[in-house]
């Protein structure tokens, strides 16, 4: 399908009539619960998709393995019918994947957008899908918010979920940290480009049956925050957020409910682009980053054993140009699974793929574990007639979709 009837049907739904309707009219708020789609049609296969990205991954206690991502006929984030997330799994330790198995799409609700998803196992062993939401609506907390969806089942091919529970106002695409008290410490990115405060912190005390605001903090030439806390030993906490120049942070000395001392960690690495930081079992300190200060290239695991303040270890997960966004999970047999993805809007490559891997191989620099493995493939769209075909196809769609939306706005 050519750019142009691409961009023709996007103009179409976007001017259709009744899309004017608001959801307030209807009694609908942005704390209207999200619905899961548990059995997708064809309307969400990988033939019919032409991107994909931001993805995250978990491991269940008996080797289940969970992947999700988002994506579709529009590009990240835009609005028009189309982008959705999808839940896939492997219970062969990633040779193969499923077909989604379940799907969040928001747009059927008047038009909402689904952003970034991810996944996590709480303390329990159950399996959080958490999503995103942009609901067009009228609320002084902004049109987003955080929904988790849990199963107990997760080991299952096909899981029960529980009622979606509210997470937070804004946008979150990173695991919650639960601290030695117990508490579920959940970031948030509010997305207001015009509040100096719009990294916040939610909390859940209750095992994740409600999500309450704790505190906000500003960070200084932050991006989008995509923030990640570790708990250092001495019970302090310690915030790495995405910024201009590479990734920020700061501390709390109160278990999150207040936040200072903002300054750089590094303008060297990281690239203005997402992260993963979290503390393993053994109680190093892992960060995966883009290991380049100015290109999404050179994935790579750096390994602390001193609370942060060197990184001496570190492994080359994939040294190829738009390898980003990476999350991670550590397995109860010690491997840790961090999955990412790469070329976004480049035909042929489109790629989710994940890496397995122990410390013992971060710390050699090499995988010397003969069960470890690097660039394994969860889904590549061309392998099954997706994906764009001309290389950033749909970022051209959009600028012309966006041109042509303004000057239909502009007449008489």
């Amino acid at each position: 399908m050519s750019i142009l009837l691409r961009l023709l049907g996007l103009f179409l739904f976007a001017t259709a009539p009744g899309r004017a309707q608001s959801p307030e009219a209807f009694g609908a708020s942005n704390l209207t619960p999200p619905v899961l789609n548990p059995l997708p049609g064809p309307r969400y296969s990988a033939r019919l998709r032409v991107w994909q990205g931001i993805p995250s991954i978990e491991r269940t206690a008996q080797g289940r393995l969970w992947a999700t991502w988002y994506g579709g006929p529009i590009i990240e984030g835009q609005r028009g019918e189309g982008n959705y997330a999808v839940l896939v799994t492997s219970d062969d330790d990633g040779r193969t994947w499923s077909k989604p198995v379940a799907v969040y799409d928001a747009t059927p609700f008047f038009g909402g957008i689904t952003l970034d998803p991810h996944l996590w196992i709480d303390p329990a062993g159950r399996l959080w899908w958490f999503v995103n939401r942009v609901l067009p609506v009228k609320d002084p907390n902004g049109p987003y918010s955080v929904w988790g969806f849990c199963t107990a089942n997760p080991d299952a091919p096909v899981p029960t979920w529980q009622a979606p529970v509210f997470a937070g106002y804004g946008s979150a695409l990173n695991k919650p940290t639960v601290l030695s008290n117990g508490d579920w410490l959940r970031p948030v990115d509010t997305f207001e480009k015009a509040d100096p405060e719009r990294t916040r912190f939610y909390v859940s005390r209750d095992q994740g049956k409600t999500f309450s605001f704790l505190s906000k903090t500003p960070i200084k030439d932050g991006s989008f925050s995509e923030q990640m806390v570790v708990e250092r030993r001495d019970g302090s906490l310690w915030a790495l957020s995405r910024a201009l120049y590479g990734i920020a942070q700061v501390e709390s000395f109160d278990r999150g409910a207040t936040w200072r001392n903002d300054r750089p960690f590094t303008t060297e690495r990281g690239v203005n682009a997402r992260f993963h930081f979290r503390r393993l079992r053994s109680g190093a300190l892992l960060l995966v980053l883009n290991d380049d200060p100015k290109v999404r290239t050179r994935l790579t695991a750096l390994l602390s054993e001193d609370e942060g303040r060197t990184w001496p270890h570190r492994l080359l997960l994939d040294d190829r140009a738009l390898v980003t966004y990476p999350d991670g999970t550590e397995a109860s047999n010690g491997f840790i699974y961090l999955i990412y993805d790469h070329g976004r809007y480049v035909k042929g490559e489109q790629e989710i793929l994940f890496a397995k891997m122990t410390e013992a191989d971060i710390k050699a620099g090499r995988l010397v574990n003969p069960d470890s493995k690097l660039r394994q493939v969860i889904n590549r769209l061309a392998d099954h007639g997706g994906g764009v075909h001309v290389t950033n196809e749909m970022r051209k769609a959009r600028d012309e979709h966006e041109k042509a939306a303004a000057a239909h706005a502009a007449r008489p």
